[in-house]
């Protein structure tokens, strides 16, 4: 990353990132003036050309400046009054970013309200933090709303195609120009109203203002312009930012754009405030101050947005005879995970992206096949299982569980094992683990249904035991042990000095070559004891159907000699925690068979130790391998860059 950047020029307060450049007007109500969204290019808050008197605004002031991007309307419901004055701030410079903290006055005498204004070094996204404190003597009745005045993409205005994202099934209208719409208080069904989508700007006639009814749902507003391919949304904690509220000025009868400026620009706004509606006041008590904190954040090239939070945006919708699956994140992600699940948590796609990033998101589509958004789940997941967001999400995944890794030998033999997990939505209810006594051991049930996350095992001497857990969350998903050779994790009893040479082993690359490939070994011999294993002997026999690739033979990355036969010897001693490598490569002749299993074992032996044996296996096939680069292009699925 870039890191972050800040400066003042004539009052113009500009931070800067490596996805966004952010401008604050302190003198001009402390507004955030502009969000240049810098994967498109584009200022996503609308920027007014023309500063004009509108007839808007609380009705005891008369007018408003629609001067655009995003204020602070305090202490009375519209834009409030300090829209116009001179705010005073501090600028922080931290470890993860630049913050701006405006506050509008230092008296004590009425209410105040300061906004910190937090421009992360990472992510593509402002996190705001209104407080609002009654610092009187006395209880007082306020109102605040954070008003957006959004003009997602180039334009500079919205199109047709622009959408309201207001979650929840009724609003309650403010006010209207609309004879077919509710009136001013009344209850109007959304999106949907007599069969029009008024989510869609192009849809509406004249104005209209509304609130989410009864009072905001959260997590998330915001509108997405999609013949722009690009919106802004506001993430927020409905259970105190209780108010959300869209605006336009219409759209085949829209109000004049004459009336706030004389270049034939608009814009549509998404309101936050502390109480439901305008018309509803909080009671701040004597000394009392409320805070919370949202994030907004511009996006781009998902073609809409059917859920959101503080880390993702997701898009699941019908188009024709696909399914539109689209996700944005405002911060860089690897290795994320997409699921599609149907009804009973049925497996219908799931995509592996190696990087989402506000510059290259992630849009794709999935034949629908008679399936609606509504019976449908689409999550995302982060590398470490996080979930980032989801349309209609549904806890399909069974939690992960590990156990922590033990030293490779403990003195005593009793010792403590253990174990933790992850759950991206209910949480864990209960583990099982077992334990394997040597590398040929089977697994053996140690504790199962427990809610412990330790345990004391108890073992004998100059035995090496291995463990593994699963875990089941609270939704009743199931966790299944893993394969790995060594268990999750491993230790060894040793109550007298010795060496352990029970997690060698022997590796081979590739396990399905073709005749023309050679075949690399390597004897990987670890000692993972206290005690130097002397009179070390490795012997391994060729296949007869391969042969010896001459000067392959390595030890320790020394090379050794070609043998004069098929058997290949080694001898030496190795110290406590250390590992040695030897390693050669064969490959086929004229009586190698295709599609025949060919083992090929090496046996260890050490003073005082049982003999040890491991195995590696290939299978030659017909294909030839020949080097050329692949550009692979998944037919469903693809990366869309800003």
């Amino acid at each position: 990353m870039g890191g972050i950047q800040s400066f003042l020029s004539d009052k113009l307060l500009v931070l800067s990132n490596d996805y966004l450049t952010v401008t604050l007007l302190p003198e001009l109500g402390g507004r955030i003036y502009e969000l240049i969204f810098k994967p498109t290019g584009h200022n996503e808050l609308y920027r007014n050309s023309a500063l004009k008197p509108a007839p808007f605004g609380p009705l005891e002031q008369g007018w408003w400046l629609a001067a655009g991007g995003l204020e602070w309307g305090f202490p009375t419901d519209e834009h409030g009054y300090e829209w116009g004055i001179p705010w005073g701030y501090a600028v922080v410079h931290g470890a993860s970013g630049v913050t701006v903290t405006l506050h509008d006055s230092d008296t004590v005498t009425r209410p105040t309200v300061a906004v910190s204004v937090h421009l992360p070094d990472d992510r593509a996204a402002l996190v705001v933090q209104p407080q609002i404190a009654n610092l009187t003597a006395a209880a007082v009745g306020v109102k605040y709303w954070t008003n957006g005045m959004l003009a997602p993409g180039a334009a500079n205005s919205p199109s047709a195609d622009l959408h309201f994202l207001f979650p929840g099934d009724q609003v309650l209208v403010h006010s209207t120009g609309d004879a077919d719409l509710p009136p001013t208080g009344a209850l109007m069904e959304w999106p949907l109203h007599k069969g029009l989508d008024y989510s869609r700007l192009g849809n509406w006639d004249q104005w209209l203002g509304f609130f989410e009814a009864p009072e905001a749902h959260g997590p998330f507003a915001g509108v997405y312009d999609s013949s722009a391919d690009e919106g802004v949304l506001r993430i927020y904690p409905s259970s105190v930012a209780r108010g959300s509220k869209g605006f336009g000025f219409g759209w085949a009868d829209a109000l004049p754009s004459t009336q706030w400026t004389d270049d034939g620009s608009a814009y549509v706004e998404v309101h936050g405030g502390l109480a439901p509606t305008f018309w509803d006041t909080v009671t701040l008590l004597a000394g009392q101050v409320v805070s919370w904190t949202e994030v907004w954040y511009p996006l781009a090239g998902v073609g809409g947005v059917n859920a959101a939070t503080d880390e993702a945006a997701l898009r699941l919708e019908r188009v024709g005879e696909a399914l539109a699956l689209g996700l944005y994140t405002p911060a860089a992600h690897h290795d994320v995970q997409l699921y599609l699940w149907g009804k009973g948590c049925a497996s219908l796609g799931h995509w592996h992206l190696p990087q989402v990033d506000p510059f290259h998101p992630f849009a794709g589509a999935f034949p629908a096949a008679g399936l609606t958004p509504d019976g449908l789940s689409f999550v995302a997941l982060s590398t470490d299982g996080m979930l980032l967001g989801g349309v209609n999400p549904l806890d399909c995944l069974p939690p992960v569980a590990t156990v922590k890794p033990l030293p490779f030998y403990v003195t005593a033999a009793n010792f403590v094992v253990t174990w933790h997990g992850d759950d991206a939505w209910s949480g864990i209810a209960e583990y099982d683990v077992q334990y394997r006594v040597g590398y040929e051991g089977d697994w053996v049930d140690w504790l199962t249904g427990t809610l412990a996350i330790s345990a004391t095992f108890t073992g004998v001497q100059g035995q090496t035991y291995f463990f593994r857990a699963r875990a089941r969350d609270n939704v009743g998903n199931a966790g299944q042990y893993s394969s790995e050779e060594w268990g999750q994790a491993f230790t060894s009893v040793l109550l007298t000095p010795a060496p352990v040479l029970v997690t060698s082993r022997k590796l081979v690359a590739p396990q399905a070559p073709a005749l023309n490939q050679s075949v690399a070994y390597t004897v990987l011999i670890s000692n993972t004891g206290n005690l130097t294993a002397t009179s070390l002997a490795l012997t391994d026999y060729v296949p007869a159907t391969l042969v010896l690739v001459s000067g392959s033979v390595m030890a320790d990355g020394v090379g050794l000699p070609d043998p004069s036969g098929s058997v290949l010897t080694w001898q030496g001693s190795l110290a406590p925690e250390r590992e040695f490598r030897f390693s050669f490569a064969l490959t086929a002749t004229s009586a190698t068979s295709v599609g025949v299993p060919l083992a090929n074992s090496v046996w260890l032996v050490a003073d005082g130790l049982p003999r040890l044996v491991r195995r590696a296996a290939i299978m030659y096939s017909t294909v030839v391998f020949w080097h050329f680069g692949l550009n692979v292009i998944p037919l469903t699925a693809s990366h869309a860059a800003g």
